[in-house]
């Protein structure tokens, strides 16, 4: 379990804009998620009884890394363990982009 904590601090900032994003959803997020989220249907890895979900009660969830589909899928900095999907923007061009559109955040 320490693993999937530390593994989840280093991804804190992916994590807070999924987070972010599945509360504010916006359409060309829910978009990018969809799209993900089909891929992720097909896949072996699904956890749809979270037994692999780093935090209890998040499924579904991602059986390789833990995360919860809700809050990955919509982190567009966000890549696929399994390489199944990638990221469309570097954490650091999201942040910008974010800066730009909400500059009071």
């Amino acid at each position: 379990m320490s693993n999937l904590l530390i593994r989840a601090w280093k991804n804190k900032g992916a994590i807070l804009e999924g987070v972010k994003n599945n509360v504010f959803k916006k359409e060309h997020v829910e978009e990018i998620y969809n799209h993900r989220k089909k891929i992720c249907e097909g896949c072996d890895s699904i956890d749809l009884t979270g037994e692999h979900c780093a935090i209890p009660g998040t499924q579904p969830c991602c059986g390789e890394c833990g995360c919860s589909l809700g809050i990955k899928l919509r982190s567009l900095s966000a890549e696929c363990d399994l390489v199944k999907w990638a990221a469309e923007t570097t954490q650091e061009e999201e942040d910008a982009i974010t800066s730009k559109l909400d500059p009071d955040e």
